[in-house]
Order: structure tokens, then C-alpha cells, then sequence
């Protein structure tokens, strides 16, 4: 730029008693040879953002800096005798533009350059601010702020959204100024339904026209529980004393690892519990009725430590025993003290309940077993002595029943998909399939031997046959009807004899 276009772009009139100028034509000649210095700073920056200019070697007196591109004063800054170096700071428009800078002395280029400054979009940081730990059921405050990047003053409008880690949005919010300059903020009040950790991820979304870009939040995870706080304690609502319950802490997160301790109005009630899962269970029961502090006090492997305490009522009252309701599918209910024969192979789940609500427990002797409630006997002779427990609470107190099970041979019965066809009328000609290749004939392992009663002429009508597939099947060869009789031994003591009859009449 020539001295004469110089002239022609910019006049400034100086306040001199404030030091400030006013944006006002003014003549200023090119870059002398004489010039103090060079202009330093940064050639970009974001729009409403503080920026440092600097001019070295400034001569003494008030030195202004011009943006010559725009026709503005931007900052100024006075010089002490000799020569030193100034530093400029204003901030950018609020909107992009290109900044061409100028140091100016007494209407004159001080500077040895122009500074070339490009303000465009402004970068922003999103964060999300909430408690590390919230209560089930209750409202939490959960804030998103958007913050200008490099101390930009200039607020990001738009709206923030707030998914979790699925991907499924919580919450859309519209964003206000504030709390601070060059931030914006929304808030909202959310409420936990069930313990568990949630994690959040907010998104701010610029508006139309915005010069703020887009950014997106780190992960915040909000640990939920009973009590709102890292443990949380459980106990039956209500207690009898003399009668066991559970107490059961939950440690959150989950993966805690340490131990558990519970206290009853401060003093130990138990051993240190090791965390399985983030649960410590402990079978207490109370020997005082009344009022009292139930307490649970972890301590993790790294150090950590926690507590929380519920007050709960012990009734003195006797309590009830409990009763357990254990019923076979297809046969009904089965009464203590009672003795019900059962056959070699018998297998079925019981259905199972109790006045107190707890859980019943199957426990077994002999050759028989049980998996949760479901009973298997495994042999034909014998007995097998089960017992039904529930550990009882809610005012009922535990109660343990017993059952005699007296073991019977078993039916045996036949094995295969292709069973022998039912009795009923053939087509002549026919071929009906009484074993598949291959099977095991009965349940008991037994091989059946089928043959064709000779009454009615039966063996004139139907034919066994004995393909090499390892099959047994029968050949309806003529109109009338024969009687097919398939036998297995018994097995001494575990299995009665098998015995099927069919009839099948050709047409």
C-alpha cells in the first residue's frame, strides 16, 4: 500500500485526555524507514475474543492501533522514554471479518508492517455438570454449558442435546446466556427410576447464523441409588425379633471391590463381608425390639471408604410361622410330614410360594436330586427325604417341612420321533413304521420285540418286516385286522416291563 492510498484510508483524531480515539477519517502515511518497530501477534483468531498485540522498540508518547482494513481504532497504549516495547489488547468484532493493524504516533505509521488478522468462527468446549451420585426417585439437576474457546467473550446460541450411550436422546434444551462471559447454559431436573449407573453425552448445536462451531461433550456418568449416595442399604420393611433377616448393601458402581461391615446403632454386627457384584449380604437376627440404627460401612481395595445408615422398628410380638406352599404340577399340592412315591425317571418343577413372600429352598437325601425346585428321581427302589425352607420375615418367622419319598420301578417307555402309529383303519399296502433306525427302544435302554397275535387271522392281514436300516415296521397285506403286542422286559427294582398293543385293520 502506497503513501497516497494510505492517506486517502484513514484519518484519526486523538482524545488527548482520555487517550482514546474516534473513529473518524484521518491521513496516515505508509511505513517509514524510520519506523519504532514491527507488529507481532497472531494472524487468526475467533470472533469476541481477547487478542495481545505487540509493537517493539515504540517510541515515546500514545501510540493507537488502527485497523486500517475497517477504518477503526481498536486499542492504544503509551510509551515511557526510550524505546520499549507495547503490547495492544482488544478484542475482536463479533462477527468475521479481516483485520489489517497499524500503529499509529501522531497521525504517522509507527510500525515497520501491518498485521494481517483473519477473525473467523469461534471454537467451544461442551461440558456437563452433575452429581457423581443421585437418588432414586428423586429430581437431580444435571447442567450442559457451552464456553467459548481462547477466552472468546461472544455467547454460542443454539441448543444443546443430551443422549445417552445408545444413542437415545433425554433431553433437547435451548441455551441462555451466561453463567460467565462467552458461555451459554441450559439445565434440567432429571429423576432416576431404578439404581444403576447413567451416562450422559451433550451435543451443542449452533443456530442459525451462530458464530460458534459445533462441539460435543466427554461422557458424565450419574451413579443412582436407595440412598443416593455410593451404598445403600436394604433391610425387610418390617421386623420381629428373635426372627433372621437379610440385610443386604449395594455398592455402586458395581464393580467395587472390598468389604462391608453392618452395625446396629454403631456397633459391629458382623465380620468384615467381602463385595460380590457390588452386593454384601448378611443373615442377621434381632435380639432387641424397639428402634434401632441399622448401619453398613465399605471399604474398597484402594483405600475408599463409605457408609449409610436406616432407622428401622423391631416388633416384639411373636411372630407367626411362615407357611410354604409347595405344589406338582398335575397332582396338586403336597402336605409336610407326608410320603409321596415316586417312579424311577420322574422329573417335574415344583411350584413354590410362602405367606412371608421369601423364597423356599429344596434340599434332598438318596438317590434322588433337586436343582432349585425342580426334582429328579434317578432310581426304582429306595427313599429319598426332602425338605422345603423358608427363612421366613415380614413378621413370619422360618419354617422348615419335610416330605418321605418312597421310590417305585419306573414306566418304561418308548423312545424315537416314530413311535408306533396309534390303532386305526390302512389302506392294503401300507407300510407303518413301529421303530426309527437306530433308536434305543424305551427309556429304561430295554429292545422291544413285537409280534402279531394269531387270533382273527391276524398274521393272514399284516406282515413284520425287518429292513437293514435297523427299523421294525409292518406291512398291511390284506382286508381285516391283526393285533400287535410290543414287550420289554423289566429291569429288577428300577423299571416295570413294557407292554404296548395296537390294532390295525386294512381296507
Amino acid at each position: 500500500m502506497n503513501a497516497a492510498t494510505l492517506r486517502r484510508a484513514l484519518r484519526v483524531i486523538i482524545a488527548a485526555a482520555s487517550g482514546l480515539a474516534i473513529a473518524v477519517p484521518l491521513t496516515v502515511a505508509a511505513p517509514s524507514a524510520q519506523a519504532a518497530g514491527t507488529l507481532t501477534g497472531p494472524s487468526s483468531a475467533g470472533v469476541s475474543q481477547s487478542v495481545t498485540v505487540t509493537l517493539s522498540s515504540a517510541y515515546e508518547g500514545l501510540v493507537n492501533l488502527i485497523d486500517i482494513a475497517n477504518n477503526q481504532q481498536v486499542s492504544s497504549a503509551s510509551a515511557g522514554l526510550g524505546a520499549q516495547d507495547l503490547s495492544f489488547v482488544f478484542t475482536t468484532p463479533s462477527a468475521p471479518t479481516t483485520m489489517v493493524l497499524s500503529a499509529i504516533q501522531n497521525g504517522k505509521p509507527l510500525s515497520s508492517n501491518n498485521l494481517t488478522l483473519t477473525v473467523g468462527t469461534i471454537g467451544t468446549t461442551t461440558t456437563i455438570s452433575a452429581p457423581n451420585t443421585a437418588k432414586v426417585g428423586t429430581a437431580t439437576k444435571i447442567t450442559v454449558t457451552v464456553t467459548s474457546s481462547n477466552g472468546s467473550q461472544y455467547n454460542p446460541p443454539g441448543q444443546v442435546i443430551v443422549k445417552d450411550t445408545t444413542g437415545a436422546t433425554i433431553q433437547t434444551m435451548g441455551l441462555t446466556d451466561g453463567p460467565g462471559a462467552g458461555q451459554s447454559y441450559a439445565y434440567w431436573r432429571w429423576t432416576p427410576a431404578t439404581a444403576q449407573t447413567y451416562t450422559f453425552i451433550a451435543t451443542y448445536v449452533p443456530a442459525a447464523g451462530s458464530q460458534a462451531a459445533a462441539s460435543t461433550s466427554a461422557q458424565d456418568a450419574v451413579v443412582a441409588s436407595a440412598s443416593g449416595g455410593t451404598i445403600s442399604l436394604k433391610a425387610p420393611p418390617t421386623m420381629t425379633q428373635g426372627v433372621p433377616v437379610t440385610l443386604t448393601a449395594s455398592l455402586a458402581p458395581a464393580s467395587t471391590q472390598g468389604t462391608v461391615g453392618f452395625t446396629q446403632n454403631g456397633a459391629p454386627i458382623s465380620a468384615a463381608i467381602p463385595i460380590i457384584n457390588g452386593v454384601a449380604t448378611y443373615q442377621w437376627t434381632p435380639n432387641v425390639a424397639g428402634q434401632i440404627t441399622l448401619g453398613a460401612n465399605y471399604t474398597t481395595n484402594a483405600g475408599g471408604s463409605g457408609s449409610t445408615t436406616d432407622v428401622v422398628t423391631i416388633s416384639e410380638a411373636p411372630a407367626q410361622n411362615d407357611q410354604i406352599t409347595l405344589v406338582q404340577p398335575g397332582w396338586g399340592a403336597w402336605a409336610p410330614n407326608s410320603s409321596y412315591p415316586m417312579g424311577n425317571g420322574s422329573n417335574f418343577a415344583f411350584q413354590a410360594s410362602t405367606l412371608s413372600g421369601a423364597p423356599v429352598t429344596l434340599a434332598i437325601t438318596g438317590p434322588c436330586s433337586v436343582s432349585g425346585l425342580t426334582l429328579a428321581v434317578n432310581q426304582g427302589n429306595g427313599q429319598c427325604n426332602m425338605t422345603a425352607s423358608s427363612p421366613g420375615g415380614n413378621g413370619y418367622a422360618p419354617v422348615t417341612y419335610q416330605y418321605a419319598i418312597p421310590l417305585i420301578p419306573g414306566i418304561q417307555t418308548q423312545n424315537g420321533n416314530a413311535s408306533a402309529p396309534p390303532s386305526g383303519r390302512f389302506k392294503v399296502g401300507r407300510v407303518l413304521v413301529l421303530e426309527s433306525p437306530g433308536q434305543v427302544d424305551t427309556n429304561a435302554g430295554q429292545n422291544i420285540r413285537w409280534r402279531i397275535l394269531k387270533r382273527d387271522q391276524g398274521r393272514k392281514h399284516c406282515k413284520l418286516l425287518y429292513p437293514n436300516n435297523g427299523s421294525v415296521t409292518l406291512r398291511i397285506r390284506s382286508k381285516g385286522e391283526c393285533t400287535v403286542v410290543g414287550t420289554a422286559p423289566a429291569v429288577a427294582g428300577e423299571w416295570q416291563r413294557f407292554r404296548t398293543v395296537r390294532k390295525y385293520r386294512g381296507r
